[in-house]
């Protein structure tokens, strides 16, 4: 039986261009453990960030359109990491762009 605790949030929060927009990525750690938090994410890039046509695909998935800007990106995951402390992707990473 293994008693070693889950490695840790990193890299569970990603991002990818879209032609006309960007999406979110969380793994499933994320999606299945803090799905609450995905929907509160949802509302608040509506709500505060306004984002446009936002779309989400069971908890794993976040579309929107618009740019997604480097600052955009980094509120992104502080919004996280301020509600996961587990959590530790300062650096989000990149999903290559769609063609």
């Amino acid at each position: 039986m293994d008693d070693d605790p889950p490695p840790p949030l990193s890299h569970d929060v990603n991002f990818r261009t879209s032609p006309g927009g960007f999406e979110i990525w969380f793994a499933d750690r994320i999606a299945e453990d803090h799905a609450d938090l995905v929907d509160e994410c949802a509302d608040w890039l509506e709500d505060e960030v306004g984002a446009v046509n936002l779309g989400q695909i069971e908890h794993r998935t976040l579309l929107a359109d618009g740019v997604l800007s480097d600052r955009l990106q980094q509120d992104i995951v502080g919004w996280w990491v301020a509600r996961v402390p587990e959590l530790s992707a300062p650096c989000p990473r990149w999903i290559p762009d769609l063609p």
